[in-house]
C-alpha cells in the first residue's frame, strides 16, 4: 500500500509540474512575431504578439507588471505587449544611443536592461516608464553583446561575441571587473546560470553548449555537442529540468536532458506555426510565487527544486530544512530559531522562474524535507512545500 501511495503521489506531482509549465513563447525573427506553443506538446497555439512596428524581434522578457517586453532589433526600440492577450501597448524604451537591441532583462533593482549590440553597451531604462537612465556597462573591450544575465552574486555577466569572452561588471555600479571567461568560447551567444550553479553558454560559431564554474569562470565541460546546431541562441529550462534551445538555422526549438545534455526531442518542430529564425524563448509566468516539492524526492541523489511566479530578474533564496520552523518568511522580524540546511541564491529568469539541483544527504532517507522560496527585495515568500525522501 505504501508503494502504491507513493506512485500515486509521484504521478500527481508530475501532473502538477506539467500544468505549471504554461506556454512557450519564441521570437520569430523573419516573420516579426512572437509565437506561442504548448510547452508540453509543442503544439502551435497562435501568434502571441506582433505589430506596433515590431521589426526583427530578438530578446524578450516579462516585466514586474506582468507584461511582455520585446527588443525590436531593426528599429532600435523595446516594445511592450499585454502579458495575457498579447495586445500592443506601445513603445516602452528607445533613445539613449540604443542601436540594434538584442537581449532584454529586468535587473534585481527592477529596472530594464538592454544589450545595445551596435554600440557595445548595456543600457538601463526606468522599469516603470522606460525613461533612459544611462549607459550601465561598457568598456573592457566588450564587442558585440548579444546576451547578458545577472548572477546569483548580483553582478552582471555579458557575452562579447566578437572577442570570445564573457565580461563581468559590478551589478550595482556597472564598473568593469574583468574577463570572467576567456577560453573555450566561439562567439558566445546566450548565457545563463543553470540549475547546478554552473554558467551555460551557447556559441554562434560551433555546435556546443559549454559549462563554466559559476564562481571562478573556469571551463568545466562541453555539456551539449549537437551536429544539428545552427547558430543556436536562446536557452531556458522547464520545471522538469529540461533545457530548451532556440536553433536559428533549422527554425526549431530543441530540448535536452537537464542532467546529461542528451538530446530528447524538438517540441517546436522546424517551421511550426511559421517559425523562422528563432532567437530567444521564455515561458509564460505563474500567477503567484510558488515552490514545488523536490523531485524525485530521493535522498543521496540530485533533486529538482522549481520556483515560479517571482519577479523576473529578482534575486531569490531557496531554503530547505527537516524542520519547517527554520524556514522563516522573507522580511521576518523575529529572531531566527536556527540555520536551515539548504540556503541557495538564485536569479529569476525572464518568466520569473528558477530551477536548482540539490542532493540531500543519504542519511535523510525516510524523513520529511520542507522547502520555501524567498524574494527578499519584495518581502515575498512562497508557501512551504514538503516531501518524504526515500
Amino acid at each position: 500500500m505504501l508503494e502504491f501511495t507513493k506512485l500515486v503521489l509521484c504521478a500527481a506531482a508530475l501532473a502538477s509540474l506539467s500544468r505549471a509549465q504554461g506556454d512557450l513563447l519564441v521570437t520569430s525573427r523573419f516573420t516579426d512575431e512572437v509565437l506561442r506553443y504548448d510547452a508540453s506538446t509543442g503544439a502551435f497555439e497562435g501568434v502571441f504578439a506582433s505589430g506596433g512596428g515590431l521589426d526583427n524581434p530578438v530578446g524578450l522578457t516579462f516585466g514586474p507588471d506582468g507584461n511582455l517586453y520585446v527588443a525590436s532589433g531593426d528599429n532600435d526600440q523595446v516594445l511592450r505587449y499585454d502579458g495575457t492577450s498579447g495586445a500592443f501597448l506601445g513603445v516602452f524604451a528607445s533613445g539613449g544611443g540604443l542601436a540594434a537591441p538584442r537581449q532584454v532583462n529586468f535587473g534585481p533593482d527592477g529596472e530594464l536592461y538592454v544589450a545595445s549590440g551596435a554600440t557595445n553597451a548595456i543600457l538601463r531604462y526606468d522599469g516603470v516608464d522606460g525613461t533612459f537612465l544611462g549607459v550601465f556597462a561598457s568598456g573592457g573591450a566588450l564587442n558585440g553583446p548579444t546576451s547578458f544575465t545577472f548572477g546569483p552574486d548580483g553582478d552582471l555577466y555579458v557575452g562579447s561575441v566578437i572577442t570570445d569572452k564573457l565580461k563581468r561588471f559590478d551589478g550595482t555600479t556597472g564598473a568593469y571587473l574583468g574577463n570572467f571567461v576567456k577560453t573555450d568560447l566561439n562567439g558566445p551567444h546566450d548565457l545563463a546560470f543553470g540549475p547546478d550553479g554552473l554558467l551555460y553558454v551557447t556559441n554562434a560559431f560551433n555546435k556546443r553548449v559549454q559549462r563554466f564554474d559559476g564562481a571562478t569562470g573556469v571551463f568545466v565541460d562541453t555539456f551539449i555537442q549537437d551536429p544539428a546546431f545552427s547558430a543556436a541562441l536562446g536557452m531556458c529550462w522547464d520545471e522538469l529540468g529540461r533545457l530548451y534551445i532556440a536553433n536559428q538555422g533549422t527554425n526549431e526549438v530543441r530540448r535536452y536532458d537537464g542532467r546529461t545534455g542528451a538530446y530528447l526531442d524538438s517540441p517546436v518542430a522546424s517551421g511550426s506555426g511559421g517559425l523562422s529564425g528563432p532567437l530567444f524563448a521564455t515561458f509564460t509566468p505563474w500567477p503567484r510565487l510558488r515552490a514545488l516539492a523536490p523531485t524525485p524526492a530521493s535522498s543521496g541523489t540530485p533533486n529538482w527544486f522549481a520556483i515560479g511566479g517571482a519577479t523576473p530578474g529578482a534575486l531569490l533564496t531557496l531554503t530547505g530544512s527537516a524542520q519547517p520552523s527554520l524556514l522563516a518568511p522573507a522580511c521576518s522580524h523575529g529572531i531566527p530559531l536556527g540555520v536551515p540546511e539548504l540556503s541557495i541564491g538564485l536569479v529569476a529568469d525572464e518568466s520569473g522562474r528558477a530551477l536548482r539541483l540539490w542532493t540531500p544527504p543519504a542519511t535523510s532517507a525516510n524523513s520529511r524535507f520542507f522547502a520555501r522560496a524567498l524574494e527578499p527585495a519584495a518581502c515575498r515568500s512562497s508557501g512551504i512545500v514538503s516531501a518524504v525522501l526515500d
